[in-house]
């Protein structure tokens, strides 16, 4: 039931092949977070990634959220030549449907469903996270808020990852990496890696000379 239902979406509002790819270019990131942990998706769309955080990760638990019909029947940040959303014809609604359908194959995964701007539902997250992906709001200011939300839902040694790394001032989605740069500067987290597929990852520096402090997870990388 739910293949054959996601069928009929896919076949009524295809993604744009080259995302599709694109979903296996940007997994080699996940390699820096916990498996078997409890994690969050923040800008969850259609569900594509979120599959593959589920079948990476293997969470005991995964926030997905996402304002889908808050933001009105359809996706107003689209154009409406845009492949995305097949030229803008794709109803939220119909993202949401879709997003549950892609989670729900994963027996046993606990998922909850979190409809809204993350800014204001981090309430309803009832535990602190392993790891967070945020690809949601591209813009600088919108950006940066997400990272301060999510730093106050992680654990000491939970990793905030994220999409559109874009050094390129001329990149349409380079206030992600200004915001990564001033969240950086002005917080405890470093960036313990980035650049491919335009993935990034952020981990708390280590507090040496305390109990349990230990090197740096990984070398950063701006490749």
């Amino acid at each position: 039931m739910i293949d054959s239902e996601l069928k009929r979406t896919t076949e009524d509002y295809p993604f744009p092949p080259k995302e599709i790819d694109r979903l296996r270019e940007r997994r080699w990131i996940l390699g820096f977070a916990k498996e078997w942990g409890v994690g969050a998706e923040v800008g969850v769309f259609r569900g594509h990634f979120a599959e593959v955080l589920i079948d990476a990760l293997v969470p005991t638990k995964i926030y997905l959220i996402d304002p889908w019909t808050k933001q009105g029947e359809f996706f107003n940040w689209a154009a409406k030549s845009s492949p995305y959303t097949s030229g803008n014809r794709l109803p939220t609604a119909v993202a949401k449907r879709e997003a549950e359908l892609r989670a729900a194959r994963f027996v046993g995964v606990n998922v909850k469903v979190v409809e809204g701007y993350f800014g204001e539902e981090t309430g309803r997250i009832e535990e602190k996270l392993d790891w967070i992906y945020i690809d949601a709001n591209h813009g600088f200011h919108q950006a940066l808020e997400d990272l301060h939300a999510a730093r106050g839902l992680m654990k000491d040694d939970g990793v905030i990852m994220g999409d559109d790394w874009q050094p390129d001032p001329r990149h349409k989605h380079h206030g992600v990496f200004r915001a990564v740069q001033k969240f950086t500067r002005t917080t405890n987290y470093r960036i313990v890696a980035a650049g491919p597929a335009g993935q990034y990852c952020l981990a708390p520096a280590p507090v040496y000379g305390a109990r349990g402090a230990g090197a740096p997870m990984a070398r950063a990388s701006t490749q």
